[in-house]
């Protein structure tokens, strides 16, 4: 059987949204999420889905932290600007001079009063229940600072391809490669104890970051989340 048709199968009906309403209205200080988001003269399309997948969220106790990387192109501005407008949790900050991405992804971060924060690049989509299924693993697991999800790809016609089935916490396999790359979601201040993103290593600014902070915690604080 194909990807397309196990996909299929994992849909969410109007039942699991009103499941997961129910569950989410029974969470006692449910986590503030803080959705990172560096930009840069970004398609206009791509950037707006990306930006409506937050909007979309099941789950509502989110911030979406934007760092415009000084963008050339006006078109990202307006964009930005207008998803501003329309929900008071979208925080913007533009700045003067273009510092790639793990500066403006620090930036962002400077905007964040989450107690967690999720890293996500402008042109990746959110399942519309992801940050409830990150939520519920917190409230599960409270001891968790690292977490992270599976994830597939997208083509120009909206069909998902390439899943990557992650396995549980592996420190070997991290040293060979970013396995956990997206969707990645660490406390907010472990991040910044570790001094948040490394300018100079665009590129592997990620899993440069994810080696730092896992030195820094237990095995027992990571957790896989396999959506």
């Amino acid at each position: 059987r194909s990807y397309a048709h196990w996909l299929a199968a994992q849909r969410l009906s109007d039942d699991d949204r009103r499941d997961i309403q129910r569950q989410i209205d029974q969470m006692v200080r449910p986590p503030l999420i803080s959705v990172l988001v560096p930009v840069y003269n970004s398609r206009p399309g791509w950037l707006r889905a990306c930006l409506d997948s937050v909007l979309a969220q099941l789950y509502p106790h989110w911030e979406l932290c934007i760092a415009d990387d000084a963008s050339t192109d006006p078109q990202v501005r307006a964009i930005l600007a207008d998803y501003a407008d329309r929900d008071v949790r979208v925080k913007v900050i533009y700045r003067p001079h273009n510092g790639h991405v793990a500066a403006a992804t620090n930036s962002a971060l400077a905007l964040a009063a989450g107690e967690f924060v999720a890293f996500l690049d402008h042109d990746d989509l959110l399942a519309e229940h992801a940050l409830y299924l990150v939520a519920a693993a917190v409230r599960e697991h409270t001891d968790t600072a690292l977490l992270y999800t599976d994830a597939d790809r997208c083509d120009a016609r909206g069909r998902r391809f390439a899943p990557a089935f992650k396995p549980d916490w592996s420190p070997d396999l991290l040293l060979a490669h970013n396995y956990i790359n997206h969707l990645t979601v660490l406390r907010t201040e472990l991040v910044r104890r570790v001094g948040g993103l490394r300018p100079g290593l665009e590129g592997a600014q990620d899993h440069d970051l994810l080696l730092r902070v896992s030195e820094q915690i237990p095995p027992a604080a990571i957790h896989h989340i396999p959506h």
